[in-house]
């Protein structure tokens, strides 16, 4: 069962995604992007998470440094709270971001799964993010049409040389919070969380090679409060977490009496 709502549409994208040909494990997977420079839009893209109705999203407290209103500047890692009991829904906000003008058009997907494979399980030379899903349980959270848009790279003047326009995505997710709690009452209670983007007719032929990927985001869930301590990076000690919650006009902040709820 899907912890998400998904479609039909979805549906038909894990169909695909399920029948990608796949990399041996046999250690020797080759890309050109090895070594290669970080070009936002072009070799990978951007994930992240937010908090909207009903959840509470708990990060390392130094990830709050420079955090506004806006979604930015949270953890690849993070922890969020909903209490099943409480409320028959919660909703999440997921933004992917640095997707470059192009002339033609693309498909969007945002995939999740309760595993990570050991090694690239799709071959995606185009991007230094790799697929890191395991294709035995992932599933398709959402497929997006991204179309052409009007905005092109700019003349260059004395301060800027040919700025490239990039656009983001935001779409609110419904999570299903008995498959949650089912979850957190059997231990298994993470999830692993990553965007692609593809020419629309690579998607519609099953050629996957083109793809460009975002980093994977891992959530955990759990109930009723944050962790008092996350550990951000294995070997290294926990740091103290702090709670992020939405109020009602979306924007997010420390948590208090009016927000998250």
């Amino acid at each position: 069962m899907s912890h998400f709502k998904i479609n039909k549409k979805a549906l038909m994208g894990a169909a695909l995604l399920a029948t990608a040909p796949t990399v041996k494990a046999d250690g020797t997977v080759r890309s050109s992007t090895e070594g290669s420079k970080s070009k936002r839009g072009i070799n990978h893209l951007t994930l992240e998470e937010a908090p909207l109705e009903n959840i509470t999203v708990c990060v390392p407290g130094k990830s709050m440094a420079g955090l506004t209103g806006d979604f930015r500047y949270l953890p690849d890692k993070l922890a969020v709270v909903h209490n099943p009991r409480e409320a028959n829904y919660v909703k999440m906000t997921f933004i992917v971001s640095h997707m470059n003008a192009v002339d033609y058009d693309r498909t969007l997907l945002l995939a999740y799964s309760q595993n990570l494979s050991p090694f690239p399980q799709i071959s995606t030379p185009k991007s230094i993010n790799k697929f890191e899903l395991d294709l035995e349980s992932v599933e398709i959270v959402g497929v997006y049409d991204v179309s052409s848009f009007g905005m092109k790279a700019q003349p260059e003047t004395r301060i800027l040389v040919n700025p490239t326009p990039r656009i983001k995505y935001e779409f609110d997710v419904n999570l299903d919070i008995l498959e949650t709690l089912r979850m957190m009452n059997s231990g298994n209670d993470t999830i692993y969380v990553q965007a692609a983007l593809i020419k629309k007719s690579d998607y519609e032929a099953g050629i996957w090679n083109s793809m460009i990927l975002s980093e994977v985001d891992t959530i955990h869930f759990v109930e009723d409060k944050c962790p008092e301590t996350m550990i951000v990076e294995e070997g290294k000690s926990p740091v103290r977490v702090i709670e992020i919650c939405a109020d009602n006009d979306g924007r997010f902040g420390s948590c208090g009496d009016d927000r998250g709820k």
